[in-house]
């Protein structure tokens, strides 16, 4: 794919809103419009080749970039090595597969007497004011738009509005973060971190594990034009004790990025482990001045400083239901995370991690200090046998005159979509 078919995102979102009859809302730039194959009965059992998507303009039917993904039975995006099982048969629309397509893609409503030049609608997707999607099928015309560029082998991601380097032996070691509006200098970023702690046998001998020893293998690849989604696979030692395998996916999109988690806890270590801990942080690369809010802390957010002053607001408990973080530079960037878990595992005790201090060290980290180190801490084993959970980055250059917690409700809000056979 070519730098202008990848710098084509604005250009598209400008012309989409030029149209009076299908109008987007401040915060639907970068939204990702995501249906699952239930949603459309009239397309069952149709060959995903002969399917595509159009919408109206200048009069007629034109293709738009969209991809579709086939999914498999843990909620994931499917690899045949895996291990997982794939959902319904391969290569038709069926079961749980997804469609995936730009939000600010889609175009006016057709007339009735408006078809395409050769085979014939079977959906009609109505999203935002007015705004629509065709499922055609049978047309042989594609879109050749892409949305993400994203090459595994050298670590690189680059979209119309952020680039993401990371070491390609090893998805959690980000290196540089750079988005298009912002005002600052050098990597936003220090890095991502996780880690996982547990005490063996005793919660008093503790064993951690961070980005040097959780090392994810590459299982599967799939870039499509809407996003890039890596299938990784690492399995948790502690003290010579195999604990768990973690299934990850991170899918990166022209607007956000989303760590996926899947892990299954055998019922002999989750007695062995006492007071396990798993958190999932970004460590800020000199972000002096930046706000940080909270669900709690919507209208008082801290202010970035380099200075532990602010235990109120460090290791506050989290509510499930409200997790969201937002964090705004000042300086034309905007970072927007939430966390997402199934309804089983709601009550799983949730803490903040926020870490404001020039001198602490906080390994992994290319820059000394925690500028701030910002995410989530996972305390316990969930009752169910199986750990969920998905975390997702918005990226953003401000938040658009809003405040916190209407920033957070409608950035973070799924598309809503209605479907016509």
């Amino acid at each position: 794919m070519t730098l202008l078919k990848i710098l084509s995102f604005p250009l598209l979102l400008l012309c989409a809103n030029a149209n009076a009859q299908c109008r987007f809302d401040p915060l639907d730039q970068g939204k990702v419009m995501q249906l699952s194959a239930h949603s459309l009965p009239s397309a069952q059992g149709l060959p995903l080749s002969d399917l595509s998507l159009m919408r109206v303009e200048n009069g007629e039917l034109i293709p738009v970039a969209f991809q579709f993904d086939e999914m498999s039975d843990h909620d994931m995006v499917w690899f045949e090595h895996s291990g997982f099982d794939q959902l319904g048969q391969g290569g038709v629309l069926d079961a749980d597969d997804r469609l995936l397509a730009m939000l600010t893609d889609a175009g006016p409503q057709r007339p009735d007497t408006l078809l395409p030049a050769q085979g014939q609608v079977v959906a009609d997707l109505e999203v935002a004011n007015n705004c629509h999607f065709y499922l055609v099928k049978d047309n042989p015309l594609r879109s050749d738009n892409y949305y993400v560029s994203h090459d595994t082998r050298t670590g690189q991601t680059r979209t119309a509005l952020y680039q993401l380097d990371v070491d390609p032996e090893n998805e959690l070691n980000w290196r540089y973060l750079g988005y298009r509006s912002y005002q600052g200098s050098g990597s936003i970023i220090d890095t991502l971190k996780m880690r996982m702690s547990a005490g063996v046998l005793s919660k008093f001998t503790r064993m951690t594990l961070d980005n040097h020893n959780l090392r994810p293998q590459l299982v599967g690849h799939r870039a499509g034009p809407i996003r890039s989604v890596m299938h990784l696979r690492t399995r948790v030692v502690l003290a010579g004790i195999p604990v768990m395998t973690i299934q990850v996916q991170a899918m990166r999109y022209a607007a956000h990025y989303e760590a996926h988690t899947y892990a299954k806890v055998p019922e002999l270590y989750r007695a062995t482990l006492k007071e396990p801990e798993v958190s999932v942080t970004v460590d800020g690369n000199n972000q002096m001045g930046a706000n940080v809010y909270t669900h709690n802390f919507a209208d008082n957010p801290v202010t970035v400083n380099g200075v532990a002053d602010d235990a109120s607001f460090a290791g506050q408990p989290i509510s499930m239901a409200e997790n969201w973080i937002l964090f705004d530079s000042n300086q034309q960037f905007t970072l927007l995370t939430e966390l997402s878990v199934p309804e089983s595992l709601m009550s799983v005790p949730l803490q903040l991690i926020y870490e404001d201090d020039t001198l602490l060290s906080v390994e992994p980290e290319q820059f000394q200090g925690q500028l701030p180190n910002l995410g989530y801490m996972l305390k316990g084993w969930p009752e169910q046998r199986e750990l969920r959970f998905t975390v997702s980055m918005f990226f953003d250059s401000s938040m658009r005159g809003f405040s916190a917690g209407e920033y957070a409700d409608q950035r973070a809000r799924d598309v809503a979509v209605h479907v016509t056979p």
